[in-house]
């Protein structure tokens, strides 16, 4: 009988603690699979960079009693710098994007962010790939190459607005490298308000300079929208995601999002009407298995803290 925890990769059976470490993950790909078709809707209300802007400074209002706290000068320039990458860049590319594709593919594009992250961790962060992690990743991708081929394929897109997705997901990446390299004493709560209500700041100022408030229309369905977007599927989600970079390995945790484009696209298909393909169905299926390669350690107990929060480059 074998004693001390599993390693990487090694599985075994699910303990309490493991099945509690599965909840916020869980709640992070839900939410995120749904504020995309509600996003698509919205949109159909509001300019995108004032949506956009709407959305995120909202969030960041929201947090408003964890940004009052005592500032030093790390925690001003790391999130300074992030209200660009994981606010501005991210979400203003990905509003412009979304007015001219599917949610779903959209949501496809954007989230080639877990395989931007786990190359730039291994690079930046010197974190380490197992064969069964490196074989999970690569069934990550292929299963989002493989759904965004099939949606393609059916689609007149423009590649300006392709390429404003895929750039959406890389800014993304590199702000959570970022926040993982150089934030050397995390305030989850704290950082994700700051970024959230200055790059919100950023984004009404944009919008405000390129598109009319007065395209706004402030019905009920659009309220609603907006708040979900807001309240759940941005400042719960990314005080969410922010905690799980503090305590895991940053490519670990992106490999987790491989399942929001799965959800996203399940949903705009039987919400919004958009198109089912064998391809979604096969892509799903290899992202599925690839999460599960790459999270099985998670899953059996098996990584000491230690190893998990000992990924930042010295």
């Amino acid at each position: 009988m074998r004693n001390g925890p599993l390693k990487d990769g090694e599985l075994g059976s699910p303990s309490p603690q493991s099945r509690r470490s599965f909840l916020p993950y869980a709640v992070l790909v839900l939410v995120w699979g749904l504020v995309w078709p509600a996003s698509k809707l919205a949109l159909s209300h509001c300019p995108p960079v004032l949506f956009a802007g709407l959305r995120v400074f909202l969030s960041g209002v929201a947090l408003l009693p964890w940004i009052i706290a005592k500032w030093d000068r790390e925690t001003l320039w790391v999130n300074g710098l992030l209200a660009f990458l994981n606010v501005f860049f991210f979400f203003g590319l990905q509003n412009l994007a979304l007015i001219h594709l599917d949610a779903g593919l959209l949501s496809l594009l954007v989230y080639i962010q877990p395989v931007a992250t786990a190359v730039l961790s291994r690079v930046w962060l010197r974190e380490t790939f197992n064969p069964t992690k490196v074989i999970g990743i690569g069934l990550g991708f292929l299963g989002v190459a493989w759904i965004s081929v099939g949606q393609l394929s059916h689609h007149p897109i423009g590649g300006l607005a392709v390429l404003w997705g895929l750039l959406a997901g890389i800014s993304w990446a590199l702000g959570t490298v970022f926040y993982k390299r150089f934030r050397t004493r995390p305030r989850p709560l704290m950082d994700t308000g700051l970024q959230l209500f200055a790059g919100g700041l950023f984004l009404l100022l944009a919008g405000s300079l390129q598109e009319h408030w007065g395209h706004v229309q402030w019905s009920a369905p659009f309220l609603a929208e907006l708040i979900f977007a807001a309240l759940p599927g941005t400042a719960l989600a990314w005080v969410i995601w922010a905690n799980l970079l503090k305590s895991g390995q940053a490519s670990r945790v992106a490999s987790w999002t491989f399942l929001v484009p799965l959800i996203s696209t399940i949903l705009s298909i039987v919400w919004l009407g958009e198109r089912l393909s064998l391809g979604v169905a096969l892509g799903g299926a290899s992202i599925l298995l690839g999460v599960y390669l790459v999270n099985g350690a998670t899953f059996s107990g098996g990584g000491s803290h230690a190893e998990n929060t000992g990924s930042r480059a010295p």
